[in-house]
């Protein structure tokens, strides 16, 4: 009898620890099954870029870097932040809040010069037609190839402007040594 009491004993024992291990599996599975059908049909995420419409697209990383600019002939490679205000031009390329991030007219700016900032675009009035630019953000990768490089009066903000997304450009704009009231302005389309 003293037997048969302890094998009951062993078999409720290890029945109790099966169904332990069961609610703790079923606990980690449920949640994640039900976090999966209440997920927005509007929302897709990909690669870590959270798309609740086409109008809303998260680009910035966790120092709200919003991408980053290649030019290899110059031996560039900069990374790239929203506004052109002084505190984003100190270390960054700033991007033109008025032109697109991705389709169309893709605007940037950077100190040309200085001691005290980053002068990414120095050197952009050495660019020539068929000069290449890379831009990348985590929408993707896009090739530009330079297609006008020209000085721009410091009040005709034209180029900076969102063009038709039919045609998608690159533009970088800063300023001219010594000539306050000019801007150099390189304008690239994309490769296809």
């Amino acid at each position: 009898m003293g037997k048969l009491l302890r094998n009951k004993k062993l078999i409720i024992a290890i029945a109790i620890v099966i169904v332990l291990i069961i609610s703790g599996i079923l606990s980690i599975i449920i949640p994640k099954l039900i976090k999966k059908n209440d997920t927005d049909d509007n929302v897709i995420i990909v690669d870590d870029v959270e798309i609740d419409s086409e109008d809303d697209i998260v680009l910035e990383d966790e120092n709200n870097v919003i991408g980053t600019i290649e030019i290899p002939k110059l031996q560039i490679k900069a990374p790239i932040k929203e506004g052109i205000d002084q505190d984003t031009l100190q270390k960054y390329v700033g991007h033109f809040t008025n032109s697109s991030i991705w389709d169309g007219n893709v605007a940037l700016a950077s100190h040309n010069r200085g001691s005290l900032v980053e002068h990414y675009f120095e050197k952009i009035h050495e660019l020539v037609n068929g000069d290449t630019i890379i831009y990348k953000t985590k929408l993707g990768e896009r090739t530009y190839q330079v297609t006008t490089v020209k000085e721009i009066e410091n009040t005709d903000w034209s180029p900076t402007e969102s063009e038709s997304k039919e045609k998608n450009t690159i533009t970088l704009v800063t300023c001219i040594a010594n000539h306050p009231e000019k801007r150099m302005c390189v304008i690239a389309e994309e490769k296809i």
